[in-house]
């Protein structure tokens, strides 16, 4: 191989570790991991436990789901207006109700989330109160819980 190509070559990989490393979420800040912890304690730990690993077959686990890795207009929206019917996660499917959660301030919310994408094997960006807020007032309208296909509609994309 000729010094030009070797060099080439280098170059490529040098950026391409350069461009995975840049994508990873930058980690969140310790008081928000420590606030959002709080918020868990007392609003989630019940149903899905100190792990995240849930209690099958009736509460889901957070721990390594798909649904933490989901746009985080899924997760504020299951916090607000609450989830009703099958949901499948990591291969099982659970059909119950988690019911709107009362009690937290959108700062709350933004924490609790943070928290979780970033506990339990999970990996995901920060969540802002100022997300939330948005998120709110674009589907303030909603009254009732959401189904898992209409979450899964428009937040498939991870952020």
């Amino acid at each position: 191989m000729s010094s030009l190509k070797f060099l080439a070559l280098a170059s490529l990989v040098t950026t391409v570790a350069v461009a995975a490393e840049t994508a990873k979420p930058a980690a969140p800040n310790a008081d928000t991991m420590k606030r959002g912890q709080a918020v868990y304690s007392r609003t989630c730990i019940a149903c899905h436990q100190p792990t995240g690993a849930g209690l099958p077959p009736v509460f889901p686990p957070l721990a390594g789901s798909e649904w933490v890795a989901m746009d985080a207009s899924v997760a504020v929206r299951n916090i607000v207006q609450g989830m009703v019917g099958p949901v499948t996660v990591k291969g099982a499917t659970y059909n119950g109700m988690m019911p709107p959660v009362g009690g937290v301030t959108d700062k709350d919310i933004a924490d609790v989330i943070t928290y979780v994408r970033n506990s339990f094997g999970n990996s995901g960006a920060e969540v802002t109160e100022a997300e939330v807020k948005a998120i709110k007032a674009k589907y303030a309208d909603r009254k009732t819980p959401w189904t898992a296909e209409e979450l899964k509609k428009d937040g498939a994309a991870a952020k």
